[in-house]
């Protein structure tokens, strides 16, 4: 298997991060963790239903239909919250000066809008928005915490997709020694979030049980525990980043609300 390193892996699909953390340790002294993440049985810690890290790569793999209904309830909360269309089509404008000219607002004297012209409301093709949802917590946190992270980045590309936008969609982990960095991206600009992709984000054990096993898989030293220290995986400049500010429902839909407010302003500005 072709290794990344530990502190800058980066896959472009979940299947092929599944298939890295499954692909055995660099280190052997680390078989005991990989093995851990596999087959021990964590009820609750996982979420979803699942016991084992094995039951989180079945659900993953063939899609969290209980958690995507959940994410559709979600959803349905936010009918309210609506960005700008980024429309292309041409409009006309009332001006002082254009390419037609309304009589009847020059008899009533209403000069400054008696013209009209035909104007783009935006010159630029459809904006690309990236998001990064920081799929780790704290080992005591509750499952939930994860679940509403993920969903609040899936409401948050579907909302932005309807208005013409274009999604990348990244989830990530890392140390907070910066030794440990992970993105895996589970939908690309040109990609649709079907049912399969969005399972992976809004699961809980992506990271508590897949995210862990890469870990033991690449780290070439012989880890003291399969813990780390919460931190965020490396990110680029001008990504929407989701993390600890997420914990609840009410968090998710305040954080999607204050995202939307901050793109439909980029957007007015531009």
């Amino acid at each position: 298997m072709n290794r990344q390193p530990l502190n800058d892996g980066r896959y472009d699909s979940v299947s092929e991060f599944i298939a890295a953390a499954n692909g055995g340790p660099a280190n052997k002294a680390n078989q005991p963790y990989v093995d851990a993440m596999t087959n021990d049985v964590r009820t609750g810690w996982y979420g979803a239903g699942c016991a084992t890290g094995k039951d989180v790569d079945a659900k993953v793999m063939t899609g969290w239909q209980e958690g995507r209904a959940k994410v559709d309830a979600f959803l349905t909360k936010l009918e309210s919250i609506e960005l700008a269309p980024r429309d292309l089509r041409r409009r006309l404008t009332k001006t002082d000066f254009g390419d037609h000219l309304n009589i009847g607002d020059v008899y009533a004297g209403r000069f400054q809008t008696a013209w009209t012209k035909a104007t783009r409301r935006s010159s630029q093709g459809p904006q690309k928005v990236d998001l990064v949802a920081n799929m780790i917590c704290e080992g005591g946190d509750d499952s939930e915490v994860l679940f509403w992270r993920g969903a609040a980045a899936v409401a948050l590309s579907d909302k932005l997709e309807a208005a013409g936008y274009m999604v990348r969609l990244v989830v990530g982990f890392g140390d907070i020694g910066d030794d440990i960095s992970c993105r895996v991206t589970v939908k690309n600009y040109d990609m649709p979030l079907d049912l399969l992709t969005a399972s992976s984000i809004i699961m809980p054990g992506f990271f508590r049980a897949i995210g862990h096993r890469w870990i033991a898989a690449h780290a070439t030293h012989k880890r003291g525990g399969i813990g780390i220290s919460v931190g965020k995986c490396l990110y680029e400049k001008d990504e929407i980043y989701l993390s600890h500010e997420i914990r609840d429902e009410a968090s998710a839909k305040a954080t999607v609300e204050k995202t939307i407010r901050k793109i439909d302003g980029r957007t007015e500005a531009a």
